[in-house]
Formats: C-alpha cells, structure tokens, sequence
C-alpha cells in the first residue's frame, strides 16, 4: 500500500539518501543489479522474487469470496459479478440473506 491521499509525509529521507549516493557513482547501481542478477542465477529464491517483482510487478492478490453473501460483496465485487468479468465457476455461490433478527 502506498501513501494515504491527503499524507502530508511527503519527505522520503531514505530514498534521497540512496539517491545521492548513487549520484556520487553512476555506476554503483549497474553494478548492484549486477550482483543482484547473479544472486538470482545461483537460485537465491529473494533476488529471483525481486526480479520479477521489478519487472513483472507485485502480484496482485486475490481475495476468496465464495463464500460471502450478497450483503457481505461491495459494489466494486457486485458490478464485476454483474458485467461477467468472472467465469461462471468462479463466481461467489451468492448464499441467501440472513433473516433480520426480531425482538420478543
């Protein structure tokens, strides 16, 4: 997650601090992908996840809702069930409402 909108902790001192240090050697950075190209070959199992998150990015995570029901779903989830941006088999098993609880 990034940033909250509305953050006023714009100020990143780590990254300034790397910036200027690869700014003093401009061939500090092509030698740290480098080694970090070669951890991944010898089968370091981080550099190789670094890698691909660099180049391929994060995966994305999904979130199991076949479960829920149709009170549980946002809209967000209820427009994507709607416009059939799922396959049917896996769209949620949308479970009746619960009845509303009654005072006696």
């Amino acid at each position: 997650m990034g940033r909250p909108i509305g953050s006023v902790n714009r100020e990143k001192p780590f990254n300034d601090a790397l910036r200027i240090a690869l700014r003093g050697d401009p061939l500090r950075l092509r030698r740290i992908a480098e080694k970090l190209a070669e951890k991944a070959e010898e089968g370091d199992l981080a550099a190789i996840r670094e890698l691909a998150d660099r180049l391929d990015g994060k995966p994305v995570q999904v979130v199991d809702r076949h479960d829920a029901s149709i009170q549980e779903l946002t809209d967000a989830d209820l427009h994507l069930i709607a416009s059939g941006g799922l396959p049917q088999s896996e769209q949620p098993k949308l479970l009746p409402a619960p009845a509303p609880k009654t005072r006696t």
